[in-house]
């Protein structure tokens, strides 16, 4: 149990680091654009780096379509972090936070079994958080893939790219199935 907690708590910061230098990353992009010359149209706005959708029905209903529709993509849901209730036993009043981690074995096999794109394993497996603002909204939140995969190039990239509009897809289905 003990091994479990420490990999799960590592796994934790792992991603908030990633997800803190993504953004960094992104933001020394956006503020350090090219000069451009007085005739010269600037190029096209960078991507989000994240994004996020409004669910038209409560929480329990949009945590239950979008599990259906990852099992119904050929997806997995490998866990579920309840950010609240840990957040909550460290003395943190916080609104619901749950955090997937869902997989696509046929990507995820495809990276980790080439040495040239282990490298990506640190953002894996995907994470998608579905949370309730404090004007009750339900909100799916996600890294955007596609464009990261952008930035990351070769064939990981391409592999990256291709499961985040995956997820897009997935995303757009719960989303229908919600009534959206």
């Amino acid at each position: 149990m003990k091994l479990q907690t420490t990999r799960t708590q590592f796994a934790m910061r792992l991603r908030s680091r990633l997800s803190w230098l993504a953004l960094v990353l992104a933001l020394v992009g956006g503020l350090a654009g090219p000069v451009l010359a007085e005739d010269e149209a600037p190029a096209a706005e960078q991507p989000q780096l994240f994004l996020e959708d409004t669910s038209p029905k409560p929480m329990v209903a949009t945590i239950e379509a979008f599990r259906a529709e990852v099992g119904a993509a050929g997806w997995s849901v490998l866990g579920v972090t309840n950010m609240t209730g840990i957040l909550a036993e460290r003395g943190f009043d916080v609104r619901p936070v749950l955090v997937f981690d869902v997989c696509s074995s046929s990507y995820s096999g495809e990276l980790l079994a080439n040495d040239e794109t282990l490298f990506v394993s640190s953002m894996m497996p995907c994470s998608v958080s579905i949370y309730q603002t404090s004007k009750g909204k339900v909100v799916i939140s996600r890294m955007n893939s596609a464009a990261m995969g952008g930035m990351i190039g070769g064939r990981a990239g391409e592999v990256v790219s291709q499961s985040g509009k995956d997820m897009e897809e997935i995303i757009k289905a719960t989303l229908k199935r919600l009534g959206n």
